[in-house]
């Protein structure tokens, strides 16, 4: 697995529970302290919206996804709704405007 080997090369590089990694989201979710934040920045459209669904089946309410990637507006809009009518919050950062 990529992550168990860039694990084993280079977390002892750094302090104890500096670099940690996960199988799961729910994995993921559990090594973050509430309110959880998740900073994502993945290829936009489809791929990004399976990110945000997963992160929100394995966030609560309070938690927040910040999207960086290169987003149209209009979906960073759809996808705030989404994200916030499920108690969570939501920040489309882009990078872009998106085309």
């Amino acid at each position: 697995d990529i992550g168990e080997r860039f694990l084993d090369e280079h977390a002892p590089k750094f302090d104890a529970g500096k670099l940690l990694g996960s199988a799961s989201y729910e994995d993921f979710a559990k090594l973050l302290k509430k309110p959880r934040k998740a900073l994502i920045l993945v290829t936009a459209g489809k791929p990004t919206d399976m990110v945000i669904e997963s992160l929100m089946g394995a966030f609560e309410k309070e938690d927040i996804i910040v999207d960086t990637g290169n987003a149209h507006f209009k979906d960073q809009s759809q996808r705030a709704e989404m994200v916030e009518a499920a108690g969570m919050r939501f920040l489309g950062m882009g990078i872009s405007g998106g085309a």
